[in-house]
């Protein structure tokens, strides 16, 4: 029996903490639980914590989607974990919340927010709101 096409690939996004990786393939293949497996192993090893990790997705969907399948998969990875393991899962399920798990924009939006940021940031409140391509057309 061989293995998957890609197996090496996803070993590599599971296990190489110190790389950093664009994963593009077609819709179904598996970018998302290969992205919660990577969050879920960077977190059990104590390499990172959810407050420290972006994950970014193209829809608000596919962010709630993975945000639920996160809290799947560290609950089920908490079986298999060592007491210090476990207690790094644990306060990850209690900071699921604190993660940032979204878009593009949303995440962008997040940073011209920070308040660490110099004064000349963008304005926030309703005039700082997603982009409508018709709401910003001209009509003639």
């Amino acid at each position: 029996m061989t293995g998957i096409a890609d197996g090496e690939a996803r070993r590599r996004i599971a296990e190489e903490f110190g790389a950093t990786f664009f994963v593009e393939a077609a819709a179904g293949t598996g970018k998302t639980t290969a992205l919660v497996k990577r969050i879920v192993a960077l977190v059990r090893a104590g390499a990172a914590t959810l407050d420290r990790i972006v994950a970014v997705t193209f829809t608000e969907k596919a962010a709630g989607e993975t945000r639920l399948h996160l809290r799947s998969e560290i609950e089920a990875t908490r079986a298999t974990a060592d007491p210090e393991q476990r207690a790094r899962l644990d306060r990850a399920l209690q900071e699921l919340e604190l993660a940032r798990i979204g878009t593009i924009h949303a995440f962008c939006g997040d940073l011209l927010r920070e308040p660490s940021l110099p004064t000349w940031r963008l304005p926030t409140g309703p005039a700082f709101c997603r982009w409508r391509p018709r709401a910003h057309r001209r009509t003639r």
